[in-house]
């Protein structure tokens, strides 16, 4: 089985997410941190895609753990194949972390960028996801910024009990 890996955060890389859906039909979709739950059933299920390939990942609260708090769910699953779909200035950063977390672990790793018009991130933040990725990796030490996990994670758990209360698919 492959997964389709979109990292949450709009309406456009759930899009493409969807299109990878529509073409590979076995794969499964995880959706890392999403704050629309409403909108990403909607979309699933206006595009026919059944809902049980569909699962709600509320864990991380930046790239890297998009990455490192969806490793165990996805390793269960054994792919062959993990499509990461972000925003294309986006996917350097995203594909250096998921290179980080997934070295030698026989997945192999397909960038499935949504194409924007922003600027490419910065080298500079590229290289810190990617030694905090690989310290991880590494060491299972995950290094982070708390200021930044808990201003995000009060929204992240309220999104997570909402899509728990509507009865989406979401992992717990």
């Amino acid at each position: 089985m492959d997964i389709i890996l979109e990292l949450g955060g709009n309406v456009n890389r759930m899009t493409k997410a969807i299109k990878l859906a529509l073409i590979y039909p076995d794969a499964k979709i995880i959706v890392s941190s999403e704050s629309s739950p409403d909108v990403v059933v909607s979309m699933i299920d206006n595009a026919g895609i059944n809902r049980e390939r569909l699962l709600l990942d509320y864990n991380a609260w930046d790239t890297v753990t998009n990455f490192t708090t969806t490793y165990k769910l996805i390793k269960s699953f054994d792919p062959k194949k993990l499509y990461v779909v972000t925003d294309a200035f986006h996917m350097r950063r995203s594909m250096a972390i998921a290179d980080a977390v997934y070295f030698r672990r026989g997945v192999q790793l397909i960038p499935s960028p949504y194409e924007s018009t922003h600027p490419e991130e910065p080298l500079k933040l590229v290289i810190e996801d990617f030694c905090r990725a690989a310290l991880w990796r590494g060491t299972g030490y995950l290094y982070y910024d708390p200021v930044v996990k808990d201003q995000r994670m009060p929204g992240i758990n309220a999104d997570k009990q909402y899509a728990i209360s509507k009865g989406y698919p979401v992992n717990i």
